[in-house]
């Protein structure tokens, strides 16, 4: 996967990268679609966002746990599992039980706990990310944020950030491609960082982000490091207090605001007998 990833999608980006520090270049299509699949592929590779991993997880053994304390659930998928079979010729001298069911899913939970399950989910996540573009972030307004070096950018161990911009100008962390009124930051150099103003619905109006802003959104999304051309003990002091506030799948990009209260019930159900192996 690592050798995938270098030269499919960090090489080509690499080679046209430090043109955006010149203000006449116009990437072509190509180049939007190669910088969009390496956005969306630095984002995934964060150490902020691998942490996220294991609180989707957390969230799936919690959702577990909820539909094994419904009986009701667990009659109906037993019910199910047992008509499925029956459909697919299975000889049965019983129908499924509900306990058969509540062991399954006891089994998905165990499974869950594990280093194994973590690093293989995170896996996956790399590879549905390898093989999709996301079309709201190809067919957005690109532009280029210039500063010089008296006044630079940083740039953090999770470069790629998201934020949404109250009418009063404040700043909202942590939102997906899709979001209305998202916009996607990613500072390539102290001098040059990459605004895209992604194809969705925009109410507001959008503006050039301040140097303070984007260095902030840098500082509170890394998990170890924000790196600079020179050591500069302002610029630190000021990204101290805000340094690893966002933290990816708890405080930012969070999926708990959804209604998942059916979705383990309707995985057990789509997936049929196969959880009993």
């Amino acid at each position: 996967m690592e050798t995938r990833l270098n030269e499919e999608f960090e090489n080509p980006v690499h080679q046209f990268l430090p043109l955006f520090q010149y203000r006449t270049f116009a990437p072509s299509r190509l180049q939007i679609r190669q910088m969009t699949r390496y956005i969306t592929l630095l984002w995934n590779r964060s150490q902020n966002r691998r942490k996220a991993t294991k609180e989707q997880i957390a969230m799936s053994i919690e959702l577990t746990r909820g539909f094994i304390a419904d009986e009701q659930k667990l009659a109906r998928v037993a019910g199910y599992w047992t008509m499925d079979m029956l459909r697919l010729g299975f000889q049965l001298d019983r129908p499924v039980t509900s306990t058969e069911v509540q062991n399954s899913a006891e089994k998905m939970i165990a499974t869950m706990q594990t280093e194994e399950h973590q690093q293989t989910a995170y896996v996956d996540t790399m590879e549905r990310a390898m093989a999709i573009t996301e079309p709201a972030l190809e067919n957005g307004e690109w532009s280029t944020v210039q500063t010089d070096l008296e006044h630079p950018f940083v740039i953090g161990d999770a470069p790629v950030v998201t934020w949404r911009r109250r009418e009063n100008g404040t700043l909202d962390y942590g939102f997906g491609f899709n979001t209305p009124d998202v916009e996607v930051i990613l500072p390539i150099s102290s001098t040059e960082c990459i605004q895209v103003l992604p194809d969705v619905q925009r109410i507001l109006r959008c503006k050039t982000p301040r140097i303070n802003e984007i260095n902030h959104a840098q500082a509170a999304f890394a998990t170890k490091y924000c790196y600079g051309h020179k050591c500069d003990p302002a610029i630190d002091k000021l990204l101290q207090t805000v340094f690893s506030q966002r933290q990816i799948g708890v405080n930012a990009f969070t999926l708990r605001h959804k209604n998942y209260s059916d979705a383990m019930f309707e995985i057990f159900m789509s997936g049929g007998f196969s959880f009993r192996r």
